[in-house]
């Protein structure tokens, strides 16, 4: 058996197993019932309000005046110029390459 032959029977048994797929699905026909129940409509039960975007951006901004501290404290990150000045002084020892 060559490639020629390999690749007949691997296309021949894919269109034969989709041919049956396709007779399976046309012979079992649509179930009446499955109609009526299927439907793209979303309902929920609880009630929702919507609310102005206007409103909530006026009740942020009355929040926002009274946090004037950051709310992420640094935790002794310095920045990466930082870095090579703090290795030449050797406050820091750095064992592997810094890659950008």
């Amino acid at each position: 058996m060559n490639w020629t032959h390999f690749l007949l029977w691997v296309s021949g048994i894919y269109c034969l197993y989709y041919l049956v797929n396709i007779l399976l699905d046309v012979a079992g026909g649509k179930q009446p019932g499955s109609l009526k129940l299927a439907t793209n409509e979303l309902t929920f039960s609880e009630n929702i309000v919507p609310h102005e975007a206007e409103h909530l951006l006026e009740n942020d901004q009355g929040k926002s005046a009274a946090k004037a501290a950051p709310e992420v404290i640094a935790s002794g990150g310095v920045l990466l110029k930082d870095v090579f000045s703090l290795a030449r002084k050797e406050v820091i020892v750095y064992t592997r390459q810094v890659s950008f």
